[in-house]
């Protein structure tokens, strides 16, 4: 079952009342609380992973472009959400907007040696709660407004409607700030799915881009070994720029098939669980109608690596263990960087993905 994500006019009539009352943070309020990693040592798909394409040293845009260095790690985190304590107004007239804003710190460390890779701050917002806002005794007295404005003025107008229920907003100290936008659905029985054997070659969630000369034409079964040629050491030299030495060390990598596809970690870590369902969070910076959020960078980072955008996919879900309902939280996010400019003039799209499955601290 789906629940409906954008609140229809006509809306509630604004009254002060409603300063009093308590935030609303829909589906968002299950997030409160401290998520770790959960007893990862039983296997690797209880890590966090990421992976990352960055500039290769001595590689430049103008002279020495398309070159770049790969980097596939496991992670452990710690993800905080604070509920924020009342309604957060925003006034548009007609329409007044409530926001439950959801403060959350994420910190993360690398497995192989716990030195922290990643720190970010910011905010989730559930964007639902609007009200109508007639002009008033008060607004009609007290504010210059237009010529012959009269108490009831705007109920029958236009009223905004929100394209989206749920936005995030975030800063990250590589130098960049970021805002999505987007909506939820609820599942009330299952668990996520995810695409097994060739049918799990989607360009959208490769660790390798199209802009990388990877295509769905020439699918890999990422749930059996990978190619011969993957780990043939000769390829640079007999086919030095062939597509498939350009993608060869993420294949060869040892977290394979992760590597390739991370959200297979994210698949294989709930194989065997019974999930009896979930809330999905999708959120963009850029949908069909065009940027609705966006990146800003230092100069640096829009120089050398821009980040370019970001999607994120959240799953809140309900595992039931041993006759009793626990909270699971998994999620997607992949930001593409653009660097290097190909000798065709096109620029590279290079994905950064992080994956991880966590539970609420105890």
């Amino acid at each position: 079952m789906s629940i409906p994500t954008t609140p229809q006019p006509p809306y509630p009539t604004y009254t002060d009342a409603v300063l009093r009352e308590p935030a609303n943070y829909g589906v968002l309020a299950q997030l409160e609380g401290t998520w770790v990693n959960d007893n990862p040592t039983k296997s690797n798909i209880g890590w966090g992973l990421h992976t990352t394409c960055m500039p290769s040293p001595g590689t430049n845009t103008e002279t020495i472009f398309g070159i770049f260095h790969f980097l596939c790690e496991d992670y452990t985190e710690e993800l905080t959400f604070t509920l924020v304590d009342g309604g957060v107004r925003n006034r548009g007239g007609t329409n007044e907007q409530f926001v439950g804003a959801v403060k959350y710190n994420q910190s993360i460390q690398r497995v192989r040696d716990g030195v922290g890779i990643h720190e970010e701050d910011g905010m989730y917002l559930w964007l639902n709660q609007m009200y109508n806002h007639p002009a008033d005794e008060q607004s009609v007295l007290e504010d210059n407004g237009y010529p012959g404005i009269s108490i009831g003025a705007g109920a029958n107008g236009p009223n905004f409607v929100p394209p989206y229920s749920i936005a995030r907003s975030g800063t990250i100290p590589h130098g960049s700030s970021i805002l999505l936008t987007g909506g939820f659905q609820v599942v009330d029985n299952g668990k996520p799915e995810f695409p097994s054997g060739l049918a799990a070659w989607q360009i959208p969630f490769l660790s390798m881009s199209s802009s990388m000369g990877v295509s769905e034409k020439d699918p890999i079964n990422l749930d059996r070994p990978a190619p011969d040629w993957v780990h043939d050491k000769s390829l640079p030299v007999i086919d030095p720029d062939g597509n498939r030495t350009y993608i060869q060390r993420i294949l060869a990598d040892s977290h394979y098939p992760y590597s390739a596809r991370p959200d297979l970690r994210l698949r294989d870590a709930i194989k065997d669980q019974n999930i009896k369902g979930y809330t999905l969070i999708e959120l963009s910076t850029n949908h069909d109608g065009g940027p609705q959020g966006g990146i800003l960078n230092t100069p640096f980072i829009q120089r050398f690596a821009r980040a370019a955008d970001m999607k994120l996919r959240l799953w809140i879900e309900t595992v039931v263990e041993d006759g009793k309902e626990i909270l699971q939280l998994q999620y997607e996010q992949i930001t593409f960087f653009e660097f290097m400019f190909g000798s065709s003039g096109k620029t590279t799209r290079w994905p950064h993905i992080q994956i991880n499955t966590l539970r609420k601290k105890a």
